[in-house]
């Protein structure tokens, strides 16, 4: 008898416990600000400043960020992959500084047009309307957001 109660009661912590961290991955929260670090001859190189918050009571484990660039669902930059997990403690956040490395200038003038590329490579002032995908693992789930974000020079 004893057995079978001290069973259920595992059973039903282990449940609990696992149904507050499912929650607590669909609970957190990220940011991302993406400016142009320079421009160079092999094309432009964007940094991505990636803010994750967990206002959850539970310790989360997460996956390095990846960040994808698009403009008009087209690719134009991705930061690097890191195999590497991070730990954000309760009610905290973390914060990543990521280098984009764009597509080369063809492939720029191909997705933005030559004037807009002509614009960046003389620095001319321009607004950019560019999506944003951060992809990342949370407790072992899936996780991605998409935002929309004015690039300016």
């Amino acid at each position: 008898m004893f057995k079978w109660i001290a069973g259920g009661l595992a059973a039903f912590f282990s449940i609990r416990y696992l149904s507050r961290l499912q929650r607590a991955s669909t609970n957190i929260t990220s940011r991302i600000r993406i400016s142009i670090h320079k421009v160079n001859l092999t094309g432009i190189e964007l940094k991505a400043a990636v803010q994750i918050q967990n206002p959850n009571p539970v310790t989360l484990k997460l996956q390095h960020p990846f960040v994808k660039i698009l403009f008009k669902d087209k690719l134009l930059g991705s930061s690097t992959i890191e195999n590497t997990i991070i730990e954000i403690p309760e009610n905290s956040q973390k914060d990543f500084d990521l280098r984009i490395q764009s597509a080369g200038w063809l492939t720029l003038i191909q997705i933005l047009g030559t004037k807009v590329v002509s614009d960046i490579r003389s620095a001319n002032p321009i607004e950019l309307k560019i999506q944003t995908q951060i992809i990342t693992r949370v407790n072992g789930l899936p996780y991605e957001q998409f935002d929309n974000i004015i690039l300016k020079l």
